[in-house]
């Protein structure tokens, strides 16, 4: 076996925040203690600890959120889809997770190939972690606590490396490090070295099984991970904003980590909310429709830049809340052996799809439709508005021009002859158009009652052409219907 350990530093910092910058330091707080620091509130003298009274007085514009558990474990679950994608046996720790990947690294083309896009995935979700790999998962754990970035395949090794790891690294009560220490202890070797019967008799017996199990030679069982096939994500920002940039970059941090467990499940997507929260107004609901299933984050991304760019905010963001509910089994695609090959049918209805959303983001949702034929020879009565995808095709009678003016334009008459700014030359038709005796004149929408036409192709003065029909029923009227382009 081969376990990967990932161990995220400054773990209340980063669940909150994931990684998004401010100029303002920032610190995460518990029991009026410093608890985690971001590399400005460092700079500026404050430190782990530190009561809440002295950090503000070393740093007075330090920003201080109280911890939360509740989002450290939203955040870890997010992580762990990340790492689903890799194998799946995960184990969720605190601060961190552990991997089996013995039989994942071939897939991957190797331990650090594996381990690149790992941290490629995890840091496009806002995470960063120390890591290790050791043939026991405590092992691989207390080395990348203390020493990361080392690679122990060989089990009998395990033993010298450990042996040189601090006290800290042992997971155990601070009554039995102080214990440790107190004795003069300072590494893990001078622990393994001392008699079990002692460290039992001053119940520290705890130690040596922790030992044991690190060194392969005790069972050390843990649940797996089991991702729900939901998404519900939460992201605060360090103080509410506007910029449209800042909502986008927060957005996908939660959307990098949803496509990640999606890909892991092999499932995606059609719609998913974006929920834009404020202090004190409603949350702001942006939905994304994807118009097919999909699990690609920069496609949403896309869609929530046209969406910001078209909303009125009432106020500030103050958090950014993530909902993807009713996943699609969604199928993996190959790579093709001979190199890239024409788009096909599936490719073509996803580019499609995803051209009418970012359409409706940016005009609104009732701008952008579908025609679909109907069987109708009136030519107003020939389409209905439908959603796109989902119309019928229809053939044609003759030439119909795409641009129908509604209602039909009246034409008024010189000499007995159609008129539109100038005299107008018929070079087709009559087509004849007897239709719709069975609708009543009163009957809703553009299509009403019986249509006696005969239509004609006309040329007018600025050589336009132009759809023209007379009507049959007297007094005769010619209208102007459509415009060909």
């Amino acid at each position: 076996m081969l376990w990967l350990a990932l161990v995220f530093p400054d773990w209340p910092l980063q669940a909150l925040f994931r990684g998004q910058k401010h100029r303002t330091p920032l610190a995460v707080e518990a029991r009026q203690r410093m608890l985690a620091l971001d590399a400005a509130a460092l700079a500026q003298g404050v430190r782990p600890g530190q009561g809440l009274a002295d950090a503000l007085a070393v740093a007075p514009a330090l920003l201080i959120r109280t911890q939360s558990v509740e989002a450290e474990h939203a955040a870890l679950r997010d992580a762990a889809g990340c790492a689903l994608r890799y194998t799946p046996q995960v184990v969720l720790e605190a601060d961190g997770l552990l991997l089996e990947i013995a039989g994942s690294t071939r897939l991957f083309g190797g331990t650090d190939r594996l381990l690149r896009q790992l941290r490629t995935d995890l840091a496009a979700a806002g995470f960063h972690a120390l890591t290790a790999c050791a043939p026991t998962p405590r092992a691989a754990r207390w080395l990348a606590l203390a020493g990361p970035g080392q690679c122990i395949d060989d089990i009998e090794d395990l033993h010298a490396t450990l042996a040189a790891l601090p006290l800290r690294v042992l997971e155990t009560s601070e009554r039995i490090k102080a214990l440790l220490a107190d004795s003069g202890l300072h590494s893990v070797g001078e622990v393994m070295r001392l008699p079990r019967n002692g460290l039992a008799q001053r119940d520290a017996s705890d130690v040596r099984r922790l030992i044991d199990q690190a060194l392969g030679r005790h069972p050390d069982p843990r649940p797996y991970f089991e991702a729900p096939r939901y998404c519900d994500s939460r992201l605060e920002l360090p103080v509410p904003r506007h910029d449209a940039d800042v909502l986008l970059f927060a957005a996908n941090r939660l959307l990098n980590a949803c496509c990640s467990r999606l890909s892991a499940a092999h499932a995606g997507i059609e719609h998913c909310l974006l929920r834009l929260e404020h202090e004190h107004h409603p949350a702001t609901p942006l939905t994304l429709t994807l118009g097919t299933p999909s699990r690609d984050a920069r496609r949403m991304a896309l869609l929530v830049r046209e969406h910001l760019a078209r909303i009125a905010l009432p106020e500030a963001v103050c958090a950014v809340r993530l909902q993807a509910t009713d996943w699609i089994s969604l199928a993996g695609r190959s790579d093709d052996l001979f190199g890239p090959q024409a788009p096909s049918p599936d490719g073509c209805r996803e580019a499609c799809g995803t051209l009418v959303e970012h359409l409706r983001a940016r005009l609104g949702r009732d701008a952008v439709y579908a025609l679909s034929a109907r069987a109708d020879h009136r030519p107003e009565c020939a389409h209905r508005v439908c959603e796109p995808g989902t119309g019928k095709t229809g053939r044609s009678p003759g030439k119909r021009p795409l641009w129908l003016l509604s209602p039909p334009q009246l034409l008024k008459l010189v000499d007995g002859h159609p008129w539109r700014d100038g005299p107008m030359q018929l070079i087709a038709g009559p087509e004849r158009i007897e239709s719709g005796w069975w609708d009543s004149d009163d009957t809703a929408g553009q299509c009403q009652g019986d249509a006696l036409r005969d239509y004609f192709v006309a040329v007018g003065h600025d050589h336009a052409r132009l759809w023209i029909y007379r009507e049959h029923a007297p007094p005769h009227h010619w209208y102007l219907h459509g415009l060909f382009a």
